[in-house]
């Protein structure tokens, strides 16, 4: 089984701005800006993208099952996936990417934003276990390989 490769994921969480109600949020983000921002990461080479919606449901859900963890009260979170920075920053540049950040305005509370920048390692998928070899043990790449991380040399383009 070959070594993977570093996979590098931006996530954001986001905030609902007052007033916006979990369903006009959910609407315009998963039908109008999720599938125009997926389009324009397919063209820059971002490997997955992803809204994960933390509603009142999903909350309580959390809540009833009286995990031991302070939950999180964010609305929506956002993970792009990639290898190099350079898809995101060209993503960053696009023109349509920034008009639709304008577009979502009305809606998230980008004062509140938060983001994480990590790498990823996956072990089980669909059901299945992977990068683990015929022995038990883990095949990802060592910690001095995933974190020899360059710095970029140049800022996002700014977009909002």
């Amino acid at each position: 089984m070959a070594k993977p490769e570093r996979v590098l994921r931006l996530s954001g969480s986001y905030h609902r701005k007052e007033g916006i109600s979990e369903k006009d949020f959910h609407d315009f983000l998963s039908y109008r800006h999720g599938v125009e921002c997926a389009k324009i990461h397919a063209k820059y080479g971002i490997l997955k993208y992803q809204m994960a919606f933390n509603t009142s449901a999903t909350q309580g859900l959390a809540q009833s099952m009286k995990l031991p963890y302070k939950l999180n009260h964010h609305d929506l979170e956002i993970e792009y996936y990639f290898k190099d920075v350079a898809s995101l920053l060209a993503v960053s540049g696009d023109e349509d990417f920034k008009a639709l950040h304008v577009e979502c305005e009305p809606y998230v509370n980008l004062e509140t934003t938060t983001i994480t920048l990590t790498w990823i390692e996956v072990y089980l998928e669909d059901g299945e276990l992977v990068n683990i070899d015929s022995e038990g043990k883990s095949l990802q790449p060592s910690f001095e390989e995933m974190s020899d991380i360059k710095v970029s040399d140049k800022p996002v383009s700014k977009y909002y």
